[in-house]
């Protein structure tokens, strides 16, 4: 076998490690090395043969989180080494050699050594004007950085990575690219940049699919997943990380596939599925525990004290607060640690041991002194009020109350929002100001209300994943008996997405669910209407002020309630049988809208324009109600001092019309722009603007059932465009 035909060997050997095949890629590179020794090929193919062997083991270390595999790994690098002092020609190669070594001492938990190496390949590249391996030495610098939790470090040298690249002549090496763009991403996930990470995750994503590299195509799923749940984009979130879970899993890269794990587990928790969450959580301790770092052990323990917390076991949260704070200790980051503390003062407190309660929220509290506002903060200075209020040092417990609110309002921590307001208000109660305590006891009710809100739109929002998640298993089963899944998976992705969005649609039995719940419990809040009434008109004169306030917020509510059911009601039954279509002429549906709304109109001195628009094939309820909406909106959610100007246009497509309802309102912040099309979503005060938050959610559902899609344009103070799309037939 000639050196050429080794050379080929490597190469079949790189491109099965591309696709992190890597039995078969350190198979075909073993054999290449054996017959260039027997062979007595030339030393460069040598080297070649082990440094490829080198990555293959170093790779296999990081995905099995075995150390033998490292020891390997070392043994092909000392063997390159011993070629090049042999063959002194090809000591170029030596950046390459010490690079590896740094990265495969990384992989093996030695960072001093990996440090060195990399410090040392930067120098010589720059010696050597070697653009590769100058950009290859920042990324590796940025990885060490990370493993270290020295994230800022990480960072700065993945944008000086970044920078190099793009000015150099190595600026179209995919394979470099999708290093660099990684390292950039993850950089800015760590430091809570979620917006810059989302773009590089986005660059990854795409210039790791062109050049087929498996593995960064699941990192980019999983980083853009992150950030989707950190928006509380639940259902998208959860498809990339399911699809970045199976493709972990194929590869056997086994700390990935816990850490994927544990931010599903995550979103469950978010959505208040505990078992799932908890399920999940387990199964990471149960099968990865000898692959998950220090970091991942304190948030898994951390986010299952959360969990057992909240379901009243407050032993069992004990329990995981006090391994939480262990890891934290063990690696030594303090904001994890503090919040450690904080939690077990939490849990100590319910389990009525308040001298020990005390004791840990003075530790806390001396590392938050020292570390300013961090994510803890909030729980531990209304730890710190509960106890005050306890033994009657009453001043004191509303300063930390007050404290621990407006820090929960700076973390945008709901939770402990509502939780310092119950406590303001038991302080005011004990300091006998009856008056304040019923303000904030106001306050804590409506808080009340929006997050049960918040926890049914999740839940809701649960229902559908979980439907989605049992669909596809069904698909998957079937394609998996047919021998056809992994073809269909790898050949036609786009296919799988299209099928994925489908199957996370709202489902049947959620419909029927919602028309129950809403149609059944009309007759229960009707009669308490009824009788409110009754009870009111029975008292007449003798009722006080104070008690007449009650009544009309008992009658407020019952109001809200029943515009809440109807609108449930309305979205629940949109599309539940087959519709009826016909040659519809928007002009008339559109006169129809103006006269419904004939009364909001003329109150806001709205100008509506519409020009001559076509006659389409539809439903022609359905597109009543669908533009109904889309006006109504444009009319209400005005400027203050402007009059509303409303203008509807049609875009005539091959295949599509386009509608758009454009107006001159207060707009929607781009933040917020998803946000809007989820049922029950509010983005302001219900004293600002009317409604229930359900609207939107109507419009998109008809829009969908209607064979098209609703979307918007939108600048915050400069007003909306909704656009909906209907298919010519």
């Amino acid at each position: 076998m000639d050196a050429q035909q080794i050379n080929l060997l490597l190469q079949d050997s790189a491109a099965h490690y591309r696709k992190r095949l890597l039995k078969k890629a350190a198979n075909t590179a073993q054999i290449a090395l054996d017959f260039g020794k027997n062979e007595g090929a030339p030393a460069n193919v040598l080297i070649d043969a082990n440094l490829l062997l080198n990555r293959i083991y170093t790779t296999n270390g990081i995905y099995q989180g075995e150390p033998s595999f490292f020891n390997t790994a070392f043994s092909y690098i000392v063997a390159a080494k011993r070629l090049m002092l042999d063959h002194v020609e090809h000591t170029e190669r030596l950046a390459d050699v010490l690079l590896y070594e740094g990265i495969t001492a990384g992989g093996s938990g030695n960072y001093a050594t990996a440090a060195e190496r990399f410090e040392e390949v930067l120098n010589l590249s720059r010696e050597q004007e070697n653009e590769a391996g100058i950009i290859s030495a920042l990324c590796a610098k940025s990885n060490n950085a990370v493993l270290q939790n020295q994230f800022a470090e990480a960072l700065e040298a993945a944008l000086e990575a970044h920078n190099f690249l793009s000015q150099s002549a190595e600026a179209d090496n995919e394979e470099l690219l999708c290093e660099v763009l990684e390292k950039v991403a993850e950089s800015y996930i760590k430091q809570r940049k979620y917006g810059d990470s989302l773009e590089y995750s986005q660059r990854l994503l795409q210039t790791a699919r062109r050049s087929r590299n498996v593995e960064k195509e699941l990192i980019a799923l999983k980083f853009i997943a992150i950030v989707c749940s950190v928006k509380a984009n639940y259902k998208i979130g959860m498809q990339y990380f399911f699809e970045a879970l199976d493709k972990s899993e194929q590869i056997g890269y086994r700390p990935n596939t816990a850490h994927i794990l544990v931010n599903i587990a995550t979103i469950y928790a978010h959505l208040y599925n505990y078992d799932d969450a908890l399920s999940r959580y387990n199964r990471v301790l149960a099968e990865f525990d000898d692959v998950v770092d220090d970091n991942t052990h304190a948030a898994v323990f951390n986010n299952s004290g959360n969990i057992y917390y909240a379901t009243d076991r407050f032993t069992e949260a004990l329990q995981c607060f006090t391994k939480s704070l262990k890891y934290a200790e063990k690696i030594n980051y303090r904001p994890l640690i503090a919040h450690s503390l904080a939690q077990l003062s939490r849990a100590h407190y319910r389990l009525k041991n308040y001298e020990t309660s005390m004791a840990y929220a003075e530790m806390a509290e001396t590392h938050i002194s020292e570390l300013g506002t961090v994510n803890g903060k909030q729980i531990n200075q209304l730890n710190l009020a509960k106890l005050y209020l306890r033994s009657q040092d009453l001043d004191r417990a509303l300063e930390l109350c007050n404290a621990g609110i407006k820090t929960a309002e700076q973390l945008k921590d709901d939770a402990s929002i509502l939780r310092g307001r119950r406590i303001s208000a038991n302080i005011y109660k004990a300091k006998g100001d009856f008056e304040a305590a019923l303000e904030h006891q106001t306050q804590y009710s409506r808080l009340q209300e929006d997050f049960s809100k918040t926890q049914r739109n999740r839940r809701f929002l649960d229902l559908e994943i979980r439907h989605a998640i049992k669909e596809q298993e069904k698909e998957i089963a079937v394609l998996t008996k047919e021998n056809d899944y992994q073809s269909r998976l790898l050949q036609q992705s786009d296919q799988i997405a299209r099928q994925n969005e489908e199957l996370l649609s709202v489902n049947e039995d959620l419909r029927q669910f919602a028309y129950v719940a809403s149609h059944d419990l009309k007759e229960p809040l009707r009669m308490i209407s009824s009788y409110v009434r009754l009870i009111e008109k029975h008292f007449g004169n003798k009722i006080t002020e104070d008690k007449q306030q009650y009544f009309d917020f008992i009658k407020d509510g019952t109001r809200r309630m029943n515009n809440l059911l109807e609108d449930l009601l309305r979205y629940a039954t949109i599309g539940k049988s087959g519709i009826d279509k016909e040659d519809v002429d928007v002009n008339r549906v559109l006169e129809v809208c103006k006269f419904n709304l004939k009364v909001r109109i003329e109150e806001n001195n709205a100008v509506i324009d519409i020009p001559d628009l076509p006659t389409v094939y539809t439903n022609k309820p359905l597109l009543n109600q669908l533009l109904q909406n889309l006006l109504s909106n444009a009319v209400k959610f005005r400027r203050p001092d402007v009059a509303p100007v409303v203008l509807v246009r049609c875009e005539d497509r091959e295949t599509e019309y386009v509608f758009s309802v454009a107006d001159n309102g207060i707009g929607i912040p781009e933040e917020f722009r998803e946000r809007i099309f989820i049922i029950f979503q509010r983005l302001h005060a219900r004293t600002k603007y009317e409604g229930t938050g359900i609207g939107l959610a109507i419009c998109q559902k008809i829009a969908q059932k209607l064979g098209g899609k609703l979307w918007l344009e939108s600048e915050a103070g400069e007003g909306s465009t909704f656009y909906f799309s209907l298919p010519k037939e």
